[in-house]
């Protein structure tokens, strides 16, 4: 069993040693979930105690949880995308782009460059960054190495709706149906939009814009100019639900057939490629030579991190699943002490399990 007392006391560090404003983690092994929450939602312009419900900016977790779950979807329900195949299957593109195969966009391996201020093109939409991609050079020969790069998702945003002519908001939530949520669970774009109270979302920093700290609208910029919904980010959701969807990816990769497709389910997490650190989708736990996992998980192990201070890992091996959700970047982006509490803090699980 599961000892959670000096877990919960190092969250209580990490409030103190500023490292976040405050945090909520969920923890899932041997059939059992753990949830712990610490600290505060904000600190300006007042203190707010933290509560395990709250909803958080999951930042680029939107890759997996909502981009990764709406292609498992569609690869199930429609045969009209191949990962193997190129991109000239699906679009009419120049070359390089168009011998680019579509997984190469998926684990980072595309040769596009890391990330580009589309935002300043006002009004953008993913048709103008599609063709701002396409005008940009590559940084490096497709399959060369591993460059994590926005530009992949948003790319593969605009194939999704392209194929499939529906926007990807309304391909996700389809894509959620497959998942029996909790009834405490939220996990979705634009919040506010859609009545749900800003009083029970954490915020993040301050808009150097509108100079207003951003509260239920999404911290990158590019998606936030894309009226809040991309591949890239724009997902908010509570501990409750990330878990919801994590578990239902373990339980398929176990063999179990709920809502996912065990064999499209391992073919995203077991995808392996020599010169990725990356599945499809899913992050593997050591990147550029830093472990978010100190070293603590099982070589079989996906994951994701977000900017805002969010992060997910599930140890296949173990069948453990860790969420840690944070906003460090409250109230303002410079602070990077999450980095190393991380490691401390995955580690920590291994040791009290």
């Amino acid at each position: 069993m599961l000892k959670i007392g000096p877990l919960l006391e190092l969250l209580k560090e990490g409030v103190k040693e500023e490292v976040f404003p405050g945090a909520v983690a969920g923890i899932y092994c041997q059939e059992k979930t753990y949830i712990l929450a610490a600290g505060y939602a904000s600190l300006v312009p007042f203190l707010e105690p933290i509560e395990e419900v709250f909803l958080y900016d999951l930042a680029s977790l939107t890759k997996p949880l909502a981009f990764g779950l709406t292609l498992m979807d569609l690869l199930e329900t429609s045969n009209l995308l191949d990962p193997e195949k190129p991109l000239k299957e699906y679009l009419e593109v120049p070359s390089p782009f168009g011998e680019i195969p579509l997984f190469r966009f998926l684990n980072h391996t595309s040769g596009l460059k890391a990330w580009h201020p589309f935002y300043l093109e006002k009004p953008l939409t993913l048709e103008k960054i599609f063709n701002s991609i396409m005008s940009l050079p590559l940084e490096y020969k497709p399959g060369e190495k591993c460059l994590y790069s926005d530009l992949n998702f948003f790319l593969f945003t605009y194939l999704l709706e392209k194929v499939y002519g529906k926007p990807f908001e309304t391909l996700y939530e389809k894509a959620k149906q497959r998942i029996l949520f909790s009834r405490q669970s939220f996990l979705i774009f634009k919040p506010t939009s859609k009545g749900i109270d800003e009083e029970i979302i954490v915020p993040t920093s301050i808009d150097p814009e509108s100079k207003k700290i951003l509260r239920g609208v999404v911290e990158d910029e590019n998606t936030r100019a894309l009226s809040g919904v991309s591949g890239v980010a724009g997902l908010f959701g509570n501990v409750y639900g990330v878990l919801d969807v994590l578990i239902e990816i373990l339980k398929a990769y176990q063999g179990e057939r709920n809502g996912l497709n065990p064999e499209i389910v391992r073919y995203f997490l077991e995808f392996s490629d020599p010169s990725s650190e990356f599945t499809l989708t899913f992050m593997k736990p050591t990147k550029a030579g830093y472990s978010a996992t100190g070293g603590a998980f099982s070589e079989k192990t996906v994951g994701h991190l977000g900017y805002t201070g969010c992060s997910f890992f599930i140890d296949l091996e173990r069948e453990l699943i860790v969420v840690l959700l944070t906003n460090r970047v409250h109230p303002h982006r410079g602070n990077e002490k999450i980095k190393e509490f991380r490691s401390l803090f995955h580690r920590a699980v291994i040791e009290n399990l």
